[in-house]
């Protein structure tokens, strides 16, 4: 129903029709832009990328066998990216969204885009073009996207309960196809192994990390088989010292040195790690269906929300004609 109060009041001045029209259309796209979607539906798209870093990525060395986003500087010595073949937004081995430094090692099977300067030299290799101008994505929006679903993630209530002892960490499920489970990040200083009961095999866990920062030591062949997702909504500090099989979904963290292979997907604040990322093709994140996940979504209005539109712009030609004839 159109708000009254859209209609001007007697004795006042009059709004022309466009203005009133105007004043409409910006209420219902403010409706619709706030519109709270039940979205149960989780995935971690990065356009195909294996690793997107909000602000810079830096490596003395190493490798990522997939695709590297990042929203400012890419700065690479003797290191290998994308010799999986799996590219990024298309084409793309590398998209940095500012300034890309890269003096040895190879970039495989894709182009790379700079937003600002390249500083290349002889011992770098660069098996595809180098592209200028609009970016393949807009990677402040897929920043704000994924940290709004690390903190609805950190939101759902938790299916397993969990306990540390005897230097482990126990955690017991119900047996569903997806569990929620909360770990409290400083366990792993003095955890080096895992213990898993009432685990559907192949299930997807969601393993909230609490706490704003964490040191990776060992014991993550436990979590090998299933479709695991590490999310750090606070953390700001990350160090890993062991390789493992899962996701890393940390929108506030640093990342700095650390050793072994991270066979997954990875999302951080800052990279400054020689740490490999291993996301072959057809790694990552499974999309999976997670019940009570909410995300705001900001979308095209609805068919039914633009019939209200269209029943508003008729009642203003009705009050224009009206007005006319006055």
């Amino acid at each position: 129903m159109l708000d009254s109060g859209v209609l001007p009041k007697k004795g006042t001045p009059a709004m022309s029709v466009s203005t009133i029209t105007a004043r409409f259309i910006s209420s219902v796209a403010l409706a619709s832009a706030m519109t709270v979607v039940h979205a149960d539906v989780l995935e971690i798209d990065l356009g195909g990328a294996a690793v997107y870093s909000f602000n810079d990525f830096k490596s003395g060395s190493g490798r990522v066998d997939g695709s590297i986003l990042a929203g400012r500087d890419i700065s690479l010595a003797n290191y290998s990216v994308n010799t999986s073949k799996n590219s990024a937004y298309g084409d793309y081995a590398v998209v940095a969204g500012r300034d890309f430094t890269f003096t040895g090692g190879s970039v495989d099977h894709g182009s790379t885009y700079v937003g600002g300067t390249s500083y290349l030299n002889q011992s770098g290799t660069l098996k595809g073009p180098v592209i200028t101008g609009a970016a393949p994505a807009d990677l402040n929006a897929l920043a704000t996207s994924l940290t709004q679903t690390s903190k609805a993630l950190a939101a759902l209530t938790p299916t397993a309960s969990t306990e540390q002892k005897w230097n482990g960490i126990f955690i017991n499920g119900t047996n569903s196809q997806v569990e929620v489970i909360n770990l409290d990040a400083s366990w792993l200083d003095s955890s080096s192994w895992y213990s898993f009961s009432n685990l559907s095999a192949g299930a997807t866990l969601i393993v909230n990390f609490l706490g704003d920062s964490a040191t990776f030591k060992g014991g993550f062949s436990a979590f090998d088989g299933y479709n695991v997702l590490f999310n750090f909504a606070d953390a700001t500090t990350l160090n890993f010292q062991n390789g493992f099989n899962a996701n890393v979904l940390a929108p506030k963290a640093t990342v700095t040195g650390g050793s072994g292979t991270i066979y997954g997907t990875v999302v951080v604040n800052d990279w400054n790690s020689s740490v490999t990322i291993g996301n072959a093709v057809g790694g990552g994140f499974a999309a999976v269906d997670v019940p009570g996940l909410e995300l705001v979504a900001t979308a095209v209005p609805e068919a039914q929300t633009w019939a209200m539109l269209l029943a508003g712009l008729g009642l203003m030609g009705v009050v224009a004609r009206r007005r006319k004839s006055a």
